[in-house]
């Protein structure tokens, strides 16, 4: 009768147990969002904006800056509060408007939108936007800071705007543009754009560079150079160096 009685009570005490460590281990996902680096552009804690490589007759522009939630995706629209971090800001409320953001129901997705105006200032010096992901009702700030490798996305909570109206260096150059078209230079850069017609040079999203078309506008560019040097005499740059291009 004992034994009888030991072999009901162990698997209920057993069923028990396991019930109690569930109960123990269940784990909820905060809801937090962040920065998203891209494994195809790891320099991505910055972006610089040049109205320089602009029509004229552009004055205001938008900047996006993807964003990715940690969490499940909810049924209804979330708010992200976005602030500047004050210390690091020299843009003025005139240059700039940071736009409500939100994730829609259902979407892991989402961008900051930034609208930048030009103004005269900025052809003489560059002014910063220092954004940083604050506490909302919806969502906390998630990763703080996180490299993006070649095969890895990383995280942020803060995101630097540079804004002029110089010519400046594309922030991709080095890890990408001087592999086909060499050293940087303001002349040299000028001279890509009027022969490519492009001002940017990216490799992902729709407006994308494929490397045959990066081959192509390499091509294009020796060209054109030799072309140019023919009738005026070597190009040079503001540095007093002759403009080349890799063969």
């Amino acid at each position: 009768m004992i034994s009888r009685k030991l072999y009901i009570l162990i698997p209920a005490l057993f069923v028990w147990l396991a019930c109690k460590k569930s109960e123990l281990t269940s784990y909820k996902q905060t809801d937090m969002i962040y920065v998203y680096k891209d494994f195809y552009n790891t320099n991505k804690d910055s972006v610089t904006y040049s109205f320089a490589i602009k029509a004229n007759s552009l004055i205001t522009d938008t900047i996006k800056v993807p964003l990715r939630i940690m969490g499940n995706a909810r049924d209804k629209d979330r708010r992200v509060a976005i602030q500047t971090v004050a210390d690091n800001t020299t843009a003025t409320s005139q240059q700039y408007t940071i736009l409500p953001t939100i994730v829609k129901a259902g979407s892991f997705t989402t961008d900051i939108q930034v609208l930048v105006n030009r103004t005269p200032d900025m052809k003489t010096r560059e002014v910063r936007i220092l954004l940083e992901i604050a506490a909302s009702t919806d969502f906390l700030p998630g990763v703080p800071n996180t490299t993006a490798t070649t095969s890895r996305a990383g995280g942020a909570t803060q995101y630097l705007i540079k804004i002029n109206d110089l010519l400046t260096k594309p922030s991709n150059w080095e890890s990408l543009l001087s592999a086909y078209f060499g050293a940087y230079s303001q002349v040299k850069y000028k001279f890509i754009i009027d022969v490519t017609g492009r001002t940017e040079f990216p490799i992902t999203g729709q407006d994308m560079v494929s490397p045959s078309q990066f081959l192509f506008y390499k091509k294009l560019c020796r060209e054109a150079l030799e072309n140019y040097n023919t009738t005026n005499g070597p190009l040079t740059d503001e540095f007093g160096m002759i403009v080349t291009f890799p063969n």
